[in-house]
């Protein structure tokens, strides 16, 4: 138990609140508040006393409370992110049949010792629904909720992604895991799976994650168990159904939901001593299943209970369990009364992944009437249709895609469907909205399996830019090296393994990514274009680079800037000198970095490469802070700096002013090194880029140094080295953390340094990110 978990239970236990904890031990509500949540685990020894005091502790739990105040790790130098629930729709109707369900489930979640709760059941017994609920009570108990429909996915590689993509995760390079966990930190997090059952490979990410985020929860629904360790299970059955002639036929949680529903839609319905019985036979029929009777509340607009019971024929695939047969009957039933274009544009709709804009479907069909069939269809309870920022986007529940996709099948018209939803998408690349990846991932999928033709070189691209301006490097892995297995032409092959190559690089497996660009330049070799071959030789300069192969990388650099000037290809000119310029950087040739960037900068001037002009005076600004020619940089860095601005670009932003600040230390002017250092590290933490989060507290430590604090330099400089990336900067970091805690701690100060020597001896000095 760590102190913020052992400080709730004695608190509790005492049942006193937070603020009777505050007055009765003259420490601030705000600071116990702190320590509960964990944002603060290192009290000073005076409240840790203080707390310990107004507790009435003595002996071994006196002891412990020290113990575990001494012990826990250093405070989270992140700000803790603002309580938020992400992707868990608000409920529109009331939860029907399903309080005691709800309380204990919540009950269950709630527990601190349970990290795993998955509700189970058959399809449209309400897993959904409940957990929605459950979802809402416990928001605001804990820092977020994310909830994620996993029923859109097909492999179980594709849930961390997803979930990463919720979370609003900016750890580019990262695994996915490691994303995720980064993102959720120690904070205390509901993540909420919804259909885990289309993806149970996953469930040892989930099981790595609970690891690495101990004060994470999972509430997950699924038709099976996960089993993992610690799961929790919650079955979750049918609501009762009334026994015939039940004298109080109202009470029954069934009946109660069918009336509730059908009310909804048909004002004035109420159960009345004429329509009991069939209403009662009704819910029978349907075996309680919440989805069939919310499918028949929609009907019985028009209808009347005996007449619909009349048509309700329950007759369906044998090999199908009962409550099954009668859910997809439900459904089917629902969908007779459709008209021809209504039924075709519900199988449509079914083709799509994880909703669809009525744009979308109108283009997929190319028709006229699609809106008028989904407004049809949402009537009848078959779709749902919800604001997506501020855009309508049709929802549809897996039990229901399941039988429209059948019947799209049977008939005949599922390939030209397909087809065309496959080269909507594929067409919109590399400008697909986020919230249609998982529409790009189904179309690019059924167009390797059934249209390997239309994997081109100029689909390729359009993935790359796709993912990689996301920040999705190992999902554009995966996917390229599979468009590059199955695409028919070399070329396609070819920019499909640069795009994958890129990726390893960006995402730190750079072994994979050497491998890959290397088979891709010689693709772009046997097709005889010399500008690619030497695009394909910048990612293998890369990656022998970040291998620390200086030599070979040289090589492989300046081969691409002779294919570059033998092509005239200026821009991958100025790549390659660019690239050159970080080697010679590294290598603390700086006279030699200059002139590379300098050759570069003139030729982005030239061609106008804006952004390419902004990272290199990026770069000239790094090579001269090293040169100690701070004016010089402030000039660089400032430039570079304001163009990331207007750009919106706010990681690179970050970064360079991290950067600037270091420059504006070294002119003296200690302020505006601490105003702009405030301000990358404000940028950095809102975009969670690791790098320039680093960077920029390393740089108020340096300003707090340089102003005689040692303490806080410390501090700050330690915090630093958590998202410090590279040795080389780490080395300068623990420089700098030798020097602050050198007056209270010479010993210390002493570790620190050798730490620093020994990355000195193992690597070169720290440089700019390459040029992809």
């Amino acid at each position: 138990m760590d102190l913020a978990e052992r400080l709730v239970e004695l608190r509790t236990a005492r049942g006193l609140s937070q603020e009777q904890l505050a007055e009765r031990s003259m420490v601030g509500v705000r600071t116990i508040g702190d320590l509960e949540r964990g944002t603060t685990r290192r009290p000073q020894r005076e409240t840790a006393r203080a707390l310990a005091d107004a507790l009435e502790l003595t002996g071994a739990d006196r002891a412990e409370l020290f113990r575990l105040a001494r012990s826990s790790p250093p405070a989270v130098t992140r700000r803790a992110p603002r309580r938020t629930v992400t992707g868990l729709a608000a409920p529109v109707s009331s939860l029907v049949g399903r309080d005691a369900d709800a309380t204990a489930v919540a009950r269950l979640t709630r527990d601190r010792r349970v990290r795993l709760v998955t509700v189970t059941g058959p399809g449209g017994v309400g897993k959904s629904r409940l957990v929605q609920d459950v979802g809402w009570r416990l928001a605001t108990g804990v820092d977020g909720v994310a909830a994620v429909d996993l029923s859109p996915l097909s492999a179980a590689d594709d849930v961390l992604p997803a979930l990463a993509a919720a979370l609003g995760s900016r750890n580019a390079g990262w695994s996915p895991v490691d994303a995720v966990a980064a993102t959720l930190g120690d904070t205390r997090w509901l993540l909420i799976l919804d259909s885990f059952e289309h993806v149970l490979g996953a469930a040892a990410d989930l099981a790595a994650l609970l690891v690495r985020c101990p004060r994470l929860t999972a509430l997950v629904t699924s038709r099976t168990p996960l089993s993992l360790r610690g799961e929790h299970l919650w079955p979750l059955a049918p609501l009762p159904v009334p026994e015939p002639g039940d004298a109080a036929p109202g009470a029954n949680p069934a009946v109660r939901l069918l009336v509730e529903r059908t009310a909804a839609v048909r004002p004035g319905f109420v159960l009345t001593d004429r329509n009991a019985a069939d209403v009662v036979a009704l819910c029978r029929r349907l075996d309680g299943l919440p989805l069939a009777i919310e499918l028949a509340a929609a009907q019985l607009r028009t209808r009347e209970p005996g007449l619909l019971l009349d048509r309700l024929d329950l007759a369906g695939p044998v090999d199908l369990p009962d409550r099954q047969r009668t859910l997809r009957r439900a459904v089917e039933w629902s969908t007779e009364r459709l008209t021809a274009a209504d039924r075709h544009v519900l199988g449509v709709l079914a083709v799509f992944a994880g909703g669809a804009a009525p744009s979308a479907v109108r283009a997929v069909t190319g028709g006229g009437a699609e809106d008028a069939s989904i407004a049809v269809l949402a009537a009848s309870s078959l779709v749902g249709v919800v604001d997506a920022a501020g855009e309508a986007r049709v929802t549809m529940l897996d039990t229901i895609r399941e039988v429209a996709a059948d019947q799209l099948t049977a008939s005949g018209t599922e390939p030209a469907v397909r087809r065309a939803h496959a080269r909507y998408f594929l067409q919109l690349l590399p400008e697909v909205p986020d919230r249609d990846h998982d529409n790009l991932r189904v179309a690019l999928s059924w167009v390797t399996e059934h249209e390997p033709e239309a994997l081109t070189a100029e689909l390729a691209r359009g993935l790359t830019a796709y993912h990689l301006e996301r920040g999705r490097f190992a999902q554009a892995y995966r996917v390229l090296g599979a468009l590059a297995a199955a695409a028919p032409g070399a070329e396609a092959q070819a920019w499909a393994l640069h795009g994958a190559a890129v990726a390893a690089n960006e995402s730190g497996a750079h072994d994979a990514a050497l491998t890959t660009a290397q088979r891709c330049a010689e693709l772009f070799a046997e097709l005889g274009n010399p500008s690619e071959q030497g695009t394909a030789l910048t990612v293998v300069g890369n990656a022998q680079k970040a291998l620390g192969r200086y030599a070979d990388a040289e090589r492989s650099h300046t081969a691409s800037l002779e294919w570059a000037r033998a092509a005239g290809d200026r821009r991958r000119e100025t790549i390659a000198l660019n690239n050159l310029g970080t080697l010679a950087h590294d290598r603390g040739a700086y006279e030699a970095a200059i002139g590379h960037y300098t050759a570069s900068l003139a030729i982005k001037h030239e061609i106008g490469d804006a952004r390419g002009t902004a990272v290199t005076l990026l770069n000239l600004g790094g090579v001269e802070n090293d040169l100690g020619r701070y004016t010089a940089a402030v000039e660089h860095l400032t430039a570079a700096a304001a163009w990331f601005r207007d750009a919106g670009a706010s990681a690179p932003r970050a970064f360079a002013q991290a950067m600037l600040a270091e420059a504006l230390l070294g002119t003296g002017d200690l302020d505006a090194a601490e105003t702009v250092a405030t301000e990358a590290l404000d940028q950095a933490r809102t975009v969670d880029y690791r790098a320039a989060i680093g960077l920029a507290t390393a740089r108020l430590g340096d300003v707090a140094l340089a102003r005689g604090d040692h303490p806080r330099a410390a501090t700050l400089l330690l915090a630093a080295l958590d998202d410090t990336v590279g040795p080389p900067e780490q080395a300068r970091t623990l420089d700098r953390l030798a020097t602050a805690v050198k007056p209270a701690d010479p010993q210390g100060a002493a570790r620190f340094a050798e730490r620093a020597e020994t990355l000195r001896r193992q690597h070169d000095l720290a440089s700019p990110p390459p040029e992809r």
